[in-house]
């Protein structure tokens, strides 16, 4: 007796060619050289505790998911400790194909587990299916001639005979007039066709008639396809399949095609017949989806695509992949080169691809590897450091140029919004200049981001709830007892809590809802002084005098209100205020309607006398850095005088702003500033 080793076990399982795995836990832990070769997958890693689901489609033939069905019949072949069945399987290239699977189970290091064997039955079941349609095609005969012994023999034979073969002519005209017909002769030559083949082809039935079936043929449709379908219905089988056709215009056209061989009573085929019925509207819908789920360039899946694979597969991890400064490329040699070196990336990208990973371009210079099932985040960080660094990844010859391509990766593998975080993670990269950075929830950048979406949730809860308030802060005259009002914005927090506009107001442009809360500040402050002999001023940036809408709620509800004529409209001084042209417009616009316009902020980066002069305001209002040291700094009361002089030979009026203090009160009056603002005189107050 020949004593058979360890390693000669292991070798006639490397070797066998016959596909074989082990099962543990439901899930593939080892598995033989054809089994690799049959999946279409590279290593055995690929598929180490993968379930077998995964290597199939999401349904077997009977219409059970396959997972749900996998783990009945394994759990059931632990149990019974053996099991054949038929399985649908599908390759790392999406080819179905049918098993026949043997499970026995087997006990290794005092474990149980599954030994799982199949052979490809797709022939047998192709040689089954043709004995059923022989079977099927003589027991049709045999009716038929049994049938029409029945009409011979009895009474009134021949008129039962003519009322048979007019019920057959009926059947005809129904089939032509709900299907696409053609015959051809036994050499393929079209003898007849329908007005829906003539109608959905656009030929006459003249061009038809004596011509071949190539005269349709797209030339998608392979010319191997048609040897095979030829070869089928020449061996008396019935061919059923989709085509695409060609119009005679060139467009396509999908039929959902049934090719019959005519036999005669020598069982030799006389004639085929085509029965068609068209399946266009679908095959374009799918293509509409097709494209939907599908970037043009690359014929990658999609930002979209992506998505909807996060909420299907099992445990997904992502990695964004962006090529660096793609943008100068794309400036410098045009957007040929640059739509090249795009394509050139999806074919180096796509050969990490595997049977749990997947690549996607998002948008731009910005690809994905999405990961899932048991496809660790520590090998996608792996994966994505192999790509990023092999020089093959990074040189580039397109036309005569040759280009040195860098990469920066965001990864996330946890919690239900990975591509949130991927992102977080991609432009925190960058920030910090690292190749790749793996998604961390303390990392500054996604603090500052979940602060952002609580800060945004909290100003529209303030608008829904009317709790954008209107404080005032009064403006006091050095020169009698008048007195005046700045109406300033401030946001009421569910808990009680005042903010200033300094906390919220970056945040509420960027989040676009500044305007409303603006438009509500113009209602709230034009209703409240609409009864009172008081001036008031409210605030007014660039973004609103350049937003129609807003200028438009301001002019309506200052005629609504007549309160043009006790209005100061403060335009804060920032970028884009010298331009003159648009500034100026409105200027004169609200100037029309008796408002005061005011220079907030005056002697900033921004100021400029010039446009002063050109814009002609009324009230320079200077900024507070320069007043609040005013008292301890000469260099300030020289500016601060400077301003005032210019202002009062243009006859504009002034306010110093932050006034703290007595002794920065009297430095100001000294100088001749005919207002005064700040906590020394009035903190601001709820206007209610």
């Amino acid at each position: 007796m020949v004593q058979i080793t360890e390693s000669s076990y292991k070798d006639f399982f490397e070797n066998a060619h016959i596909p074989m795995f082990l099962i543990d836990n439901n899930l593939i832990i080892e598995a033989n050289k054809a089994m690799l070769d049959i999946f279409k997958i590279k290593s055995k890693n690929e598929i180490y505790k993968v379930h077998p689901s995964q290597l199939s489609p999401k349904y077997q033939p009977d219409g059970q998911k396959s997972k749900d069905k996998a783990d009945k019949i394994l759990d059931k072949c632990l149990e019974e400790g053996f099991a054949v069945f038929e399985w649908l399987h599908k390759d790392l290239h999406d080819n179905l194909f049918l098993v026949e699977i043997t499970l026995k189970t087997l006990i290794i290091n005092n474990k149980q587990m599954l030994f799982t064997s199949f052979r490809n039955i797709e022939k047998e079941k192709e040689f089954e299916k043709s004995l059923q349609e022989q079977n099927q095609n003589l027991k049709t005969k045999n009716k038929y001639f049994s049938e029409i012994n029945k009409i011979l023999d009895a009474d009134h034979q021949w008129e039962q005979l003519i009322d048979k073969i007019f019920l057959l002519e009926e059947f005809r005209k129904a089939l032509d007039e709900s299907s696409i017909v053609s015959k051809t002769d036994e050499k393929g030559i079209i003898t007849y066709v329908n007005d829906n083949f003539c109608n959905i082809s656009g030929y006459t039935r003249e061009e038809l008639i004596g011509k071949s079936h190539n005269i349709i043929r797209h030339p998608n449709t392979k010319k191997e396809f048609f040897k095979t379908l030829w070869y089928k219905i020449s061996n008396k089988e019935i061919f059923k399949g989709v085509l695409e056709n060609r119009k005679k215009n060139g467009d396509s056209y999908f039929v959902d095609t049934t090719i019959v061989p005519i036999l005669n009573k020598k069982n030799e085929i006389v004639e085929f017949i085509g029965i068609r019925n068209d399946l266009t509207s679908v095959f374009e819908k799918d293509k509409v989806i097709y494209e939907q789920f599908t970037d043009d360039l690359t014929s990658l899946p999609n930002r979209q695509r992506l998505l909807a694979d996060i909420k299907k597969l099992v445990k997904p991890k992502i990695a964004l992949i962006n090529i660096d400064r793609f943008k100068d490329i794309n400036d410098s040699y045009g957007f040929e080169v640059g739509d090249k070196i795009l394509k050139e990336v999806t074919l180096r990208l796509k050969k990490y691809k595997s049977t749990n990973l997947k690549v996607y371009r998002l948008a731009g210079d910005v690809f994905a590897f999405l990961a899932f099932g048991n496809f660790t985040e520590e090998e996608l960080l792996s994966t994505c450091d192999k790509f990023i660094h092999n020089a093959g990844a990074q040189k580039f010859r397109i036309d005569e140029y040759e280009f040195d391509i860098s990469y920066t990766v965001g990864i996330a593998g946890h919690g239900e919004k990975i591509l949130t975080q991927a992102e977080v993670s991609l432009q925190w990269a960058k920030q910090v200049h690292k190749d790749i950075v793996v998604f961390d929830e303390n990392m500054p950048i996604y603090k500052e981001l979940r602060e952002n979406i609580i800060l945004t949730k909290q100003i529209k809860n303030a608008i829904e709830n009317d709790n954008i308030l209107i404080y005032g802060q009064k403006i006091i005259s050095n020169k009698n007892d008048d007195s005046k009002y700045e109406v300033l914005m401030r946001l009421k927090l569910e808990d009680g809590t005042i903010v200033s506009p300094f906390k919220f107001l970056n945040h509420a442009k960027k989040a676009r809802l500044y305007p409303l809360m603006t438009q509500l500040v113009i209602k709230k402050a034009c209703n409240y002084f609409k009864d009172k002999d008081t001036q008031f001023s409210i605030n007014l940036m660039m973004e609103d005098i350049k937003d129609r809408k807003t200028i438009d709620f301001l002019i309506k509800t200052l005629k609504e209100t007549n309160t043009a004529e006790k209005i100061i409209l403060e335009i804060v001084e920032s970028e884009g205020i010298e331009r003159f042209d648009e500034v100026g417009e409105f200027i004169k616009e609200v100037h029309k309607l008796g408002c005061k316009v005011a220079i907030d902020d005056f002697g900033t980066g921004y100021s400029n006398f010039e446009y002063i002069i050109k814009l002609k305001v009324d009230i320079l209002k200077i900024d507070g850095s320069l007043i609040k040291n005013i008292h301890v700094n000469d260099n300030l009361k020289l500016t601060v005088s400077t301003i005032v002089n210019f202002a009062k030979v243009l006859n504009i009026e002034t306010v110093a702003e932050f006034i703290h203090n007595k002794e920065v009160d009297e430095i100001v009056k000294s100088l001749n500033i005919d207002y005064s603002q700040g906590f020394y005189y009035h903190e601001p107050e709820l206007l209610d």
